[in-house]
């Protein structure tokens, strides 16, 4: 590839990469904001919010754990978080 082709490569996969906060609209910021909060600990038990794509769904359980489920993939990934003053865990 010569380097005009390769810079514009580049441009394009930056864009196409970054476009959906680019050009998100008011739902799926909030959405998003919601999978932060989620992911973050600061979910209340039974909050759900969905990926722009609609493919991978965050859920938060009634012991606080938090679920990853990927609808395309079928998998899921469960993960417990860690309060920002819960400082057991760091002795």
């Amino acid at each position: 590839m010569n380097r005009p082709t390769t810079g514009l490569l580049a441009l394009v996969l930056t864009i196409g990469l970054h476009s959906q906060f680019a050009f998100a609209v008011e739902d799926s910021t909030s959405q998003l904001a919601t999978i932060n909060k989620i992911i973050r600990g600061e979910g209340k038990p039974g909050e759900t919010a969905t990926a722009k794509n609609g493919e991978v769904v965050y859920t938060v359980l009634e012991d606080g754990t938090v679920e990853i489920r990927n609808l395309r993939y079928n998998t899921v990934q469960r993960f417990g978080t860690i309060k920002s003053n819960d400082n057991s865990r760091s002795k």
